[in-house]
């Protein structure tokens, strides 16, 4: 008989000996290797999964907390919440604890408030799922079949027996609102959506339609970054990208305000999380890669400047560039591929990959047993990151949404149990994993947004394990970006001093991995912006550059006749000091803003250093929109040219009036301008008449000083028009509520 070598399992009786922990790791990195090379040439599905967990009576009173002791802060959120007529976000670090602080407030709702509670719990991703699932099981009373899954090959449903359905947020949407309304549960639901930040997408709109009596969001960070805006390439702000006030988004009004905060600094300061460090390294590129990115950076710029008008910037340029709006124009078309190709260069830059090698040596030298995360925005360049760990000998396995579920759930478990000590993961893992003992992450390459910074680092930041001499371990994060590029643009995010502690980054550049040293900073490549918070209003003069970040607030635009609409296009009630504000500048005319605090009037201009707001004065209260809860619904039946307006009914299509041509009124379109027939190729007399009423009423309406450049066509096929915040009848659209007809451009 064959001696077992060490670190093999021998099967009882003499049966076949099972894998070492090697083996599996090896059979796992081959099976991932092959899935890969199968899936680039061929493609893949995945297996359709069954709960099959027998149903057992429910208990009368849930646990879900067994075992544990809720902090002080975790008993006071659920205060919180429930003093909030059981509503609101919690907005907490991530590792601090949401999932028990969730699970607390549904034992104590189902025990004092609901006792036929039903709770759905929505996901982003399957990872979530299960971690969701395990954890219910592991604290609570609640027998498995009474527990439920829908995404991830699961589609259970809130049968007899079910009390809690864990639903992926892609399944949550096409299905939970039925089903909630098919079991007529949505008196008794509870609704908690963790990652609550994802409730911006078509997909979280749905699943607000779900009815139900209490609803909870989790979340470190439910201020989405894109409400404020930021394009694809992360390369600028657009100034149409208004953030807006959180209760007017989506989670504001869907879930409710943020009732309890914990930021980096108190759950250190409570012992929540433990100390840690950032480490920045500014890469730089080769040579050859320096060449094509100055080329292609040269080309954007000078695509920008050319498709680039007012209110068509950054985010609101890419927005445009993809629209059908801008199909066939081979300027978007071109500019889009270029932002793409150069946003893949940057990704795939040879130092990323030398860096993440050096830094591994190096840690793993310090502490074989090291435990390292590495994330990527990429699938492919994770897969490539992987396969040259996996050359060079490492214990890697990667993880991402191309692959199959149960091959994602291999790759984790072999890493938590330590067999595999590096886990290369993509977007997946950003939200949702838990990793206990994770002494080492690095950020390879992200995209602009904060959040996944923020999710990274609480993926790290857990108790657990000593270093040598007892102490308790330090979490380290490398974070990686490409030195004097668009990818700096991460910095002008978010002041990292203060959201982690200034002596807990330390910045470097490191300008070539072999042969050189990291060369220390004294702080990040670029800074942030201040907010509206940091400015003295009282020390401001009109006239002065706004030195705060000018992207926040409401936007408007006005006309020549100073009628104000809003960013929508909603007409807005007339406001005397706007107008003496409005009218002591030359520049007030177009687009501006009103900051959300002190109600302070900006005007957005471009410079040198890029855009800026100029200041040019204060309101005493908001503007208000006239929107159409204030319309009159019994317009009189007859109006003459020149009768007020009710300012709510001016809504329908939208003209405009140009005097380069006799004819007046014109339909601007795509490549030009389409002006109504002439007065002799109107064959229908009415038609003729009234086109001709309403020309003469616009040209003396000119000679009087009020030079008219839009018209609106409401339903009741009413021509009217607004100046000076009021609105005026004008005469009849001889095509009723379509307005006019028009010649063919030339």
């Amino acid at each position: 008989m064959i001696e077992p070598t060490p670190g093999d399992r021998v099967a009882p009786n003499d049966g076949p000996p099972s894998l070492t922990a090697a083996e599996e790791l090896q059979l796992q990195q081959l099976r991932q290797a092959r899935f890969w090379f199968d899936k680039v040439a061929l493609g893949g599905a995945a297996p359709e999964l069954d709960s099959g967990a027998p149903v057992a009576e429910v208990p009368a009173e849930w646990r879900l907390t067994e075992g544990i002791t809720l902090h002080d802060w975790q008993e006071s959120c659920i205060d919180a919440w429930f003093a909030n007529e059981r509503k609101g976000i919690i907005k907490v670090v991530t590792g601090a604890g949401k999932t028990i602080l969730a699970l607390g407030i549904a034992e104590r709702l189902q025990r004092t408030t609901i006792p036929d509670l039903r709770v759905a719990i929505v996901v982003p991703t399957i990872v979530l799922l299960d971690q969701w699932h395990d954890e219910i099981l592991a604290r609570g009373n609640l027998p498995p079949g009474s527990i439920g899954r829908v995404g991830g090959g699961y589609g259970d449903t809130f049968d007899a027996g079910t009390r809690i359905l864990i639903c992926v947020l892609n399944s949550a949407s096409a299905k939970l609102a039925d089903e909630v309304a098919r079991a007529d549960l949505g008196g008794s639901l509870l609704l908690i959506v963790d990652e609550c930040h994802r409730a911006g997408s078509a997909e979280m709109k749905r699943v607000f339609r779900t009815k139900r009596a209490c609803s909870l969001g989790l979340s470190a960070t439910p201020e989405r970054d894109d409400d404020a805006g930021m394009d694809g390439d992360g390369d600028a702000k657009s100034d149409d990208a208004v953030a807006p006030a959180f209760e007017e988004t989506v989670l504001g009004r869907e879930l409710g305000p943020v009732i309890f905060e914990m930021s980096y600094a108190e759950a250190i300061a409570r012992g929540v999380l433990p100390p840690f460090k950032i480490i920045h390294y500014g890469l730089s590129l080769r040579p050859d890669e320096e060449q094509r990115y100055g080329r292609m950076s040269r080309e954007i710029s000078d695509l920008r400047a050319s498709l680039e008008r007012h209110g068509r910037r950054g985010l609101e340029l890419i927005r445009w560039c993809r629209s059908k709006g801008a199909a066939g124009n081979a300027q978007a078309s071109r500019l889009l591929g270029l932002t793409a190709e150069r946003k893949r260069l940057l990704y795939g830059m040879s130092e990323r990959g030398a860096a993440v090698s050096k830094i591994l040596a190096d840690s793993i030298a310090q502490n074989p047993e090291c435990k390292a995360i590495l994330f990527h925005e990429s699938i492919s360049e994770v897969m490539a990151i992987f396969h040259a760990l996996r050359r060079a000998g490492h214990r890697v396995v990667a993880e991402h949404s191309e692959f199959p579920d149960a091959m994602r759930a291999e790759s984790l478990r072999l890493f938590r149990s330590g067999t595999a000590r590096i886990i290369v993961s993509a977007r997946s893992l950003i939200e949702g994993f838990n990793v206990p003992s994770a002494d080492l992450g690095i950020v390879v390459a992200a995209s602009a947004s904060v959040r996944q910074r923020v999710q990274t680092l609480g993926r790290l930041l857990r108790k657990g394990g000593s270093a040598a001499g007892g102490q308790e371990k330090q979490a380290v994060l490398y974070v990686l970006y490409a030195h004097d590029t668009v990818d700096e643009v991460i910095y002008e995010k978010t002041d990292w001093a203060q959201f982690v502690g200034a002596d807990r980054n330390d910045y470097f550049v490191w300008r070539t991995i072999e042969g050189t040293d990291p060369l220390p900073q004294t702080g990040p490549p670029r800074s942030p912006q201040a907010e509206e918070e940091a400015v003295d209003p009282d020390t401001l003069k009109p006239g002065d550059i706004y030195p705060a970040n000018p992207d926040r607030g409401k936007l408007y635009t006005v006309d020549s006749q100073w009628t104000v609409r809003t960013e929508g296009g909603e007409l807005v009630k007339p406001n005397a000091q706007l107008k003496a504000i409005l009218s002591s500048s030359k520049k007030a005319l177009g687009k501006f803003r009103v900051t959300p605090k002190n109600l302070l009037i900006l005007k957005l201009e471009k410079g040198e250093a890029g855009w800026h707001g100029v200041y040019l004065g204060r309101l005493d209260a908001p503007l208000e929109a006239s929107d159409v809860s204030e319309a009159d619904t019994t317009l009189r039946a007859t109006y003459s040219p020149g009768d007020p307006y009710p300012l709510g009914n001016v809504k329908g299509l939208s003209f405009s009036v140009l005097t380069r041509d006799p004819r007046l009124i014109a339909l601007k379109v795509r490549g030009g301008v389409r002006f109504v027939h002439p007065l002799p190729a109107i064959a229908d007399v009415e038609k003729r008449r009234k086109t001709s009423a309403l020309q003469d009423r616009l040209k003396k309406l000119k000679n009087e000083g009020r030079g008219i450049n839009r018209l609106t066509v409401t339903a009741e096929g009413h021509v009217v028009y607004v100046f000076d915040g009021a609105a005026y009848y004008l005469g009849e659209a001889p095509e009723g509520a379509e307005g006019f007809t028009f010649e063919e451009m030339q």
